[in-house]
């Protein structure tokens, strides 16, 4: 390029100098045509240094754009060398690794081994109003308000993955106020992956029936679930569970086969007949995330994601179904009283021994920008099976009434979190109205209003909680959501602190 400027354009420069000077003479006859020669030379020469360095960045950046392919392809090779199990082996050892992510953990750099271990504790304040006038106290006795703190649960886990992260395990102990703070298990279990769409799950487990059941329990809006889970939810189960992720896990699939509902019993044979029957419990559900990822709907309430701006929106369904024959801890029935006893009212409580259920629930949830709202419909089949011979059925023993009865209940709930600049991912708002009803003798149900305020501190592992919970006539006793079973209209106010790690 120089020689071309040399040979080419800089004669040409001095010829049309030359003709322009001429023309310029009369104007300026001290300039010469030697200096102006020399300017253009001047202007030639620096420009001459910018082509040459530019063509010296030019021939840098090339070397440069292929040092880094070069180590492109190094840092591939080392990878596909390094993911070679036993090439990797051969280098090194499997050690112990070990910190928090999730949870603490100890695992092996092999990726076979992981134990990963969680707690977590919920600390209660509950004042709990009652009426005065209440047609179960004899006459002239009075009920007094109760209050007090608690250690509503408190629970330790352990799990991880052994051999391939496709088996998986989970051992979580318990210490709750329900239990009186006595240590039992409350899941174990183990989980094999043959792939996404189909897995095994066998042991104590949490059975697939509401909605609410499958939350994580530090991952509900109010201070604990409401009157509609109390009655319909079916706790855990032992046994084994089929399920999966289709349609790019937009859809899961659950079919749990366990020895009773709400029952943890796992030994067959025992001395006491009436321990376990030998009919298992069927339970089946389906969610559909429609929009938003998998884990959006049906794990915890609340739109507490990072991205609130893609909406959520699932839809759930379940049935489960129960031959009673004589199981010793079974599911728990409200039984209205009008029947045996019109002077008291109210409902009193009975198990499903000697009677067959089917019960099916659908649910549904949406969120969006901080706007949660959910809701939930269940309708539950009774039918006596023994009511003219021995063993009675306790419900007919209890109601009187010996034909098929249906009961159902639904709730509606919404959250939203204040957009206070600041605290507008801290601080949630939510109500809740609920109703359960048994058609037996045409009673009118119960109804449940609820509201609160949440202040998440680290999201929901984190957070205090206060709510407020009415209830006209609560059917059933449920230590964790604050309810008894004393024909009467309950006001419970509660706070909770929740840490989880």
């Amino acid at each position: 390029m120089t020689g071309f400027l040399k040979r080419g354009f800089l004669p040409g420069i001095m010829a049309a100098a030359a003709v322009t000077g001429t023309g310029f003479a009369g104007d300026n006859e001290s300039a010469t045509a030697d200096d102006r020669v020399a300017r253009l030379e001047a202007l030639l020469s620096a420009q001459q240094q910018k082509i040459s360095t530019l063509e010296g960045q030019v021939a840098a950046a090339s070397a440069q754009d292929t040092d880094k392919a070069r180590t492109d392809a190094l840092k591939q090779q080392i990878r596909e060398v390094l993911n070679e199990r036993e090439f990797r082996d051969s280098l090194m050892g499997s050690t112990i690794q070990a910190g928090y992510d999730k949870g603490f953990y100890i695992g092996s750099s092999d990726e076979k081994f992981k134990m990963q271990f969680n707690g977590q504790m919920q600390f209660r304040w509950t004042y709990y109003e009652t009426q005065n006038r209440n047609r179960y106290l004899l006459p002239n006795l009075n009920r007094d308000d109760k209050t007090g703190f608690s250690v509503e649960r408190l629970r330790v886990s352990v799990s991880g993955h052994v051999y391939s992260k496709d088996l998986t395990y989970n051992i979580t102990l318990r210490a709750d106020a329900a239990d009186s703070q006595d240590v039992v298990a409350h899941y174990a279990y183990v989980n094999y992956r043959f792939r996404d769409e189909f897995q095994i799950q066998a042991g104590l487990f949490q059975l697939a029936s509401t909605y609410s059941q499958l939350l994580d329990n530090n991952g509900y809006q109010g201070v604990d679930l409401g009157l509609y889970d109390a009655v319909f939810g079916l706790g855990n189960g032992v046994g084994v569970r089929f399920w999966g992720q289709l349609f790019d896990k937009k859809l899961t699939y659950y079919l749990d086969v366990v020895n009773s509902l709400n029952g943890d019993r796992n030994r067959p044979i025992t001395p006491d007949p009436s321990e376990l029957d030998g009919n298992p419990a069927v339970l089946a559900r389906a969610v559909w995330t429609i929009m938003g990822e998998d884990g959006d709907y049906g794990v915890r309430e609340g739109d507490t994601r990072k991205d609130k701006s893609k909406p959520v929106l699932g839809l759930g369904m379940s049935y489960a179904f129960n031959d009673d024959r004589g199981d010793r801890q079974t599911t728990r029935i409200p039984v209205p009283l009008v029947g045996w006893n019109p002077g008291r009212g109210g409902y009193g409580l009975t198990t499903t021994n000697g009677a067959q259920i089917n019960q099916f629930s659908w649910d549904m949830g949406f969120k969006y920008c901080g706007f949660s709202a959910q809701g939930e419909y269940a309708i539950r089949i009774m039918d006596p099976r023994s009511t003219s011979h021995r063993p009675f059925t306790p419900w007919w023993l209890v109601s009187g009434d010996d034909s098929t009865t249906v009961q159902h209940g639904a709730y509606v709930q919404v959250g939203y979190f204040l957009p206070i600049p600041g605290i507008q991912d801290k601080l949630e708002v939510f109500s809740r109205i609920g109703g359960t009803s048994s058609l037996s003798d045409e009673t009118e149900g119960s109804w449940e209003y609820a509201a609160g305020v949440n202040y998440y501190i680290e999201g929901h592992d984190v957070k205090l909680q206060a709510d407020m919970v009415h209830i006209y006539e609560a059917p059933i006793t449920s230590s964790y959501s604050s309810l008894a079973n004393v024909n009467d209209r309950a006001t419970v106010f509660r706070v909770q602190l929740n840490v989880g790690f």
